[in-house]
């Protein structure tokens, strides 16, 4: 009856362990989803900044920050400066979490130190086969605390609206280069001149040249606002994403670090009390 009272115990506490975990992910997750989403460029925001660049270009004195229309300027002021507010005020939370996390892995490791207490308690007649069983069961309770600090990575929300916001951008751009050059094709056979057998060959050449034509164009466009000025936005965003994602990583393997000795001092701890 003990040693079912004890197992029954021992489960109890694990599954309690289980969702303290899953409770700390789960805060933690929707305070980073707070801090990155306000920064997140969504299409309304992108066609807001190209509306506010216009206007900037035709009147300065219609826009707060007329400055702004220099790329750089804009990186250096309104992009980067959000990068690293993000960083910090995500740092604040992993930095909670992680507390949390050593918290819970301190409970975690006196429920270990009791169950080898308890494997003391009642050895039985084959001393080596006791031995394996603890270490078997050691082995497996830290396995399954290393599988559930690997949950904490989701902290950090998915890239979907990150790339769907790419692909959004990625295709108006490209939308745009192709009404450039489209709108050079009257030009370029006017230009070649010829009969008509000269002008079936300038359509064919212009056929085989327009994905060179129309990526060119795509280029000479991203480099001028506010094309320019919207992958910035993107890019801090990504930035800010992936170094949320890094510092979680870390977290996560500074935790689960100690667990990897775990069991062998628990053993040894084990071996020491039956004086093996």
């Amino acid at each position: 009856m003990a040693v079912a009272s004890t197992a029954a115990e021992t489960e109890e506490i694990r599954a309690s362990l289980a969702d303290e975990f899953r409770d700390h992910a789960a805060k933690a997750h929707r305070r980073v989803v707070a801090i990155l989403d306000p920064g997140r460029p969504t299409p309304a925001f992108l066609d807001a900044l190209a509306t506010e660049l216009a206007q900037a270009a035709a009147d300065p004195s219609s826009v707060p920050y007329p400055d702004l229309v220099d790329p750089d300027r804009y990186w250096a002021v309104s992009v980067q400066p959000q990068i690293t507010a993000v960083e910090e005020h995500i740092e604040r939370v992993l930095g909670w979490l992680e507390s949390q996390v050593i918290e819970t892995m301190g409970v975690a490791e006196v429920e270990l130190q009791r169950v080898v207490r308890v494997a003391v308690k009642q050895r039985g007649p084959n001393p080596i086969a006791d031995r394996e069983a603890l270490d078997n069961q050691l082995h497996d309770r830290c396995s399954e605390l290393h599988a559930q600090m690997d949950e904490l990575l989701g902290v950090i929300p998915e890239r979907d609206a990150s790339d769907e916001a790419w692909d959004s951008f990625a295709a108006i751009l490209r939308s745009q280069a192709q009404i450039d050059v489209d709108a050079l094709k009257p030009a370029y056979l006017a230009e070649a001149g010829g009969d008509d057998a000269h002008q079936a060959f300038a359509e064919q050449e212009w056929i085989e040249t327009y994905p060179e034509r129309v990526a060119h164009r795509e280029a000479l466009l991203a480099a001028t606002p506010p094309w320019r000025h919207q992958m910035l936005a993107l890019t801090g965003y990504d930035r800010s994403l992936t170094s949320a994602t890094q510092a979680v990583e870390a977290l996560v393997h500074r935790v689960q670090s100690p667990l990897q000795g775990l069991p062998r001092l628990l053993l040894e701890g084990y071996d020491a009390a039956v004086g093996g």
